[in-house]
């Protein structure tokens, strides 16, 4: 699947090539930890590619933040009429997660569990701090993003002297 992405975003103009990382960057499940590496493989500028990913991470994982947590706000009034109820039938498995982790143990862990998304939905839904959600989502975007690149850039150079 990645390598079918590559192909088709490596025929393409350079500011093509940003868009598509900017997508891919904002897609949940490929998220900046998958654009990062493909932009430094299509040879743009580390930096610029580093932020572009970010930034599209972070604001697909804002917007789930903002829309969960006002989903969350609307069932928390219902809650006192219904203390057996969608969200803790649900997620009681992430939440054992979570007081076993805390936010920063499942923002950090996010793209291992499945994609940061997930991770902030977990967090909004064992009623975590917002500002601490949105703190620790943004250290772990920016550590996967810095760190996948980092590691691909010498990986890349790793196999190119062994060859």
């Amino acid at each position: 699947m990645i390598e079918e992405i590559f192909q088709r975003v490596e025929e393409v103009n350079v500011i093509y090539q940003y868009i598509a990382v900017f997508i891919i960057g904002f897609v949940p499940f490929l998220e900046a930890f998958v654009a990062v590496p493909i932009g430094v493989l299509l040879d743009l500028p580390f930096i610029l590619v580093v932020l572009v990913g970010i930034t599209a991470n972070w604001l697909s994982v804002m917007a789930v933040i903002v829309f969960s947590s006002f989903i969350r706000s609307l069932f928390s009034k219902k809650e006192k009429n219904n203390s057996d109820h969608f969200i803790n039938r649900r997620f009681q498995k992430a939440k054992k997660y979570f007081n076993k982790y805390g936010v920063p143990g499942i923002s950090l862990l996010g793209p291992i569990i499945g994609t940061n998304h997930i991770g902030a939905l977990v967090c909004i839904i064992a009623k975590a701090n917002k500002k601490n959600i949105i703190l620790w989502q943004t250290i772990s975007i920016v550590i996967w993003a810095v760190g996948t690149g980092v590691l691909l850039i010498y990986g890349v150079d790793f196999y190119n002297n062994i060859k």
